[in-house]
């Protein structure tokens, strides 16, 4: 016997339908089970997981609510479902008065990943790559995994010196592609670099 959505009703008497009932609520139990812990356990109807539809575009929003959907998302890895959020629009604020729709917002990427022990990564919401690490040498750096454009690019020495004396340098960066930049400096002597770069994922 399956589900039936007509049971059960004001006539006949509940005796007449029992095992169709007994049916219903079986299968309510058994869709249950589907991200939920069972019921007569200690979590009884604790969420174990959310599973999402993968949607075609952004849902929309119409009410003052927040949706939480998947979609595929492309990044230089390819294309994958993510997780992403959407609100009903942007406010104007006292120094933008755009009262602008909210397209959805990218909270995942699959594809993140650190290849240190000099080089990390992490992803930040709206789709965007931040690349961080140390060098200890002018040159060019490769973001492994790296995403599809380089926003910013930014090189801090550490301790440049010479001969243990402080010399005056100049540093800076050049992007150079997708996912390499050159970080340049008249420096000489021994030197280590932090650098930090922002990428679309």
């Amino acid at each position: 016997m399956t589900y039936s959505p007509i049971t059960p009703q004001s006539q006949p008497s509940p005796a007449a339908t029992q095992a169709q009932i007994q049916t219903n609520f079986a299968q309510y139990a058994l869709k249950f089970l589907v991200n939920h812990s069972a019921l007569n356990t200690k979590n009884q109807g604790d969420h174990e997981s959310v599973v999402l539809e993968k949607q075609a575009s952004d849902p929309g929003v119409l009410q003052d609510k927040v949706n939480l959907y998947c979609k595929d998302a492309v990044a230089n890895s390819g294309t994958e479902p993510q997780l992403f959020a959407q609100i009903m629009k942007f406010l104007p604020t006292s120094t933008d008065g755009t009262d602008a729709p909210n397209i959805g917002m990218q909270l995942t990427q699959s594809t993140v990943d650190t290849v240190g022990p000099n080089q990390f990564q992490s992803f930040l919401p709206g789709g965007y790559l931040l690349h961080f690490g140390t060098v200890t040498a002018t040159g060019a750096v490769t973001l492994v995994p790296g995403g599809t454009q380089i926003l910013t690019a930014l090189a801090i020495p550490n301790n440049m010196t010479t001969s243990g004396t402080p010399t005056p340098f100049s540093i800076s960066t050049a992007i150079t592609a997708s996912n390499t930049f050159n970080i340049n400096s008249n420096a000489t002597g021994v030197f280590s670099i932090t650098w930090l770069a922002i990428s679309r994922a």
